[in-house]
Parts: C-alpha cells; structure tokens; sequence
C-alpha cells in the first residue's frame, strides 16, 4: 500500500472514530465528575478533567487529522484514553458504576480499533493510569454509587451504544457496499463495461449445463472488428478504445437482457443466445453486423466520425460433447468470415458453412 493509500486509510479511521470518541469522553466525564464532586478539589484539578473530556478529544482529532501517519497516532491516542481513564478510576475512589462505565467505553474504543493486540495494549495503559492515580490521590474507596451518579451515567449508558450502533450499521452498509462493488470488478471489463472473458465463460458453461437438461437451443456468435489496428495506427489507440466502447454499446443496447455478451478479448467480443436456434442467431448476427456497417463512431481525434465493420461466426450448441468444440467451430467460421472479404456473417453446420453477403 502506497503512502498515500496509507495516509487516506488513515484519515477515514480518525473521522469515524472521532464522533462516538468525542460523545463517549463527554458524556464519561459527567459520570467521572459527578462521583468526585464531593470531594474537596483544587481548581487546578477540575480544569484537567475539563480539558480531558471536552477539549481533549478535538484536540487529539485535529492532531491525528495533520499527522503523516493518521492511523497510528490516533491509536496512541485511544492508548492515551485509556491510561487516563485509570487514572480517573483512583480519583474516583474505585466508584463501581462511574468506573466499569467508563472503562467499558474506553476498552471497547481499543477492540473497535485494533482487534485483541490494542485492547491488551488499553488494559494495561488503564492499569499505568490507575497506579498513577494511586500515587496522586493514595487509597481511597467510594462505593456508594447515589442517584447524583446514577442520572449522569444514564446518558452514557442511553447515548454511547446506540452512536456505536450507528456507526457499526454504516461500517456494515459501506462493507457490502465494496463487496458488491469488487464482485462487479471481477466480472466486468474495465473498458466496455461487458462481462469479461472470465465471468463471461462461468456465465456459458451455467447455460450449456441447463441446456444438457433440456431440449432449449443454444447458439454462439463471434464478433470481430475488421481491420481495427489501421484504426490504432491511424488514429491512436485512444481512437481503437472509443470505437470498441461504442460498437460495445450499440451492441448491448439492441441485444435481450438474456443474450449473453461478453468482450473475449481486444477487439473480439462473444455473444451466446438462449433459447436460439442456428437459423435465429444467424439472422442476430446479421442484424448486427448491419448496425455496425451503418454506424458513425466519434473520438477525441476532432475528425470525422469512424466507420468500420464486423465479422462474425455462428454456431448452435447442438452436437457438439464440450465447450472447446463449440467454441472452436464458431472460431473457424469467423475465420472464414474475414476469408471471404470481412464483413460477413458465417454459420457452422456440419463442415458446411453459410456465408451472409456485404451490403452496401
């Protein structure tokens, strides 16, 4: 992963983090402050649990925010929450609900971030903290958890889960979200958006196993662009690549929802027609190559609009025991297609083939 990768990765931690972070050590602070009012405090103190609940966690934000490593300071951070939360335990005098209270939230911070190994890491910064404390304030107990405590830990307890709540429904949208979005990737072709060869054949071999089960024609039709590198050495492969965008779309859009097509490779694209005998993927395959010879395609060039055609290859299912085979005959018939002149239309069938004449 690049720096720069890192630094982003980095960043979108620290502004997740930062809402449920900064709700969770304002609302903890209440509780805190709430079981230490009745004891006799300097100023000094009460402006350090001030700035730890409510200053300190924009200011760690803004920090993490300018860091070259976001990631991790702002795990040194949660570190850093974690050790003055047991500090504040001792102040408290152990007080049992202001203290398992915040320890939870700051403990759950660690596991949320880094898995087991930063928990670990937390329990002990809050064990530092607590010694810390001990040595500041000595050994004191205050069990009594009154109503004073009670309704200032009722935020916390009412507002942190459902902000954690909300962010484990985002981070779960988000994840499904890329899923889909990387299960897309893998069947797509980045240039035309047609399914590429590898999905595109998963998609074949589905259809030939239905149709083993079945009576149901099925037939293959290979396309080729003719003459297509005089287009890239003319024009400029930007040219070649806008072409083979646009007879991709012109294609899909006078195509069936369940015709398969797919880009097989360059400048051959497949297509598989359910349901389609020979004589019916013949006459597609020469409404196609008809649309194509008819087309204007534009580039970026500022010349005039391209023209080109199509050759193409048919073969129904029928008779043949693999996919290699049936793949094979259309190959050869669009091999006899650009034998006889290009922009033809050839079908398989038997060692005979049909060959569709060019119009003008």
């Amino acid at each position: 992963m690049s720096v720069k990768e890192e630094t982003g990765r980095g960043l979108s931690f620290v502004k997740r983090v930062y809402p449920a972070r900064a709700l969770g050590l304002g609302l903890g602070a209440l509780a805190v402050g709430a079981a230490l009012l009745p004891q006799q405090h300097s100023l000094f103190f009460w402006v350090l649990w001030a700035a730890n609940g409510f200053i300190w966690p924009h200011l760690a934000y803004f920090k993490a925010l300018r860091s070259q490593t976001p990631f991790q300071t702002e795990r040194k951070h949660l570190l850093f929450d974690s050790t003055s939360g047991g500090f504040w335990v001792a102040a408290m005098g152990f007080n049992p609900l202001a203290s398992s209270m915040i320890i939870m939230m700051l403990w759950m911070n660690n596991i949320a971030a880094g898995g087991v190994r930063l928990f670990l890491k937390g329990v002990a910064g809050s064990v530092a903290g607590l010694a810390l404390g001990l040595l500041v304030f000595g050994w004191q107990l205050n069990l009594v958890s009154d109503q004073r405590i009670v309704f200032a830990c009722l935020p916390m307890l009412i507002a942190y889960p459902v902000a954690i709540g909300s962010i484990t429904y985002r981070l779960a949208i988000q994840l499904h979200k890329q899923k889909e979005l990387l299960k897309q990737l893998s069947r797509v072709d980045g240039l035309t958006g047609l399914y590429n060869r590898h999905y595109w054949e998963t998609r074949v071999s589905d259809l030939m196993a239905m149709v083993r089960r079945s009576t149901q024609p099925l037939s293959l039709i290979l396309l080729d662009v003719d003459h297509f590198k005089s287009i890239n050495d003319t024009h400029g492969h930007l040219a070649g690549d806008q072409v083979l965008q646009q007879i991709a779309r012109l294609l899909r859009l006078n195509l069936r929802e369940s015709e398969l097509l797919g880009r097989y490779g360059g400048e051959e694209f497949a297509l598989v027609l359910p349901n389609t005998d020979k004589d019916a993927a013949y006459a597609t395959a020469e409404r196609l190559r008809r649309l194509v010879q008819l087309a204007h395609f534009d580039t970026d060039k500022g010349v005039a609009a391209l023209t080109c055609t199509i050759s193409l290859g048919v073969a129904s299912y029928h008779g043949f025991q693999s996919y290699s085979d049936w793949f094979r005959a259309a190959d050869k018939a669009l091999y006899a297609a650009k034998e006889e002149g290009r922009n033809k239309t050839v079908l398989s069938g038997g060692g005979l083939y049909r060959v569709g004449i060019a119009t003008a």
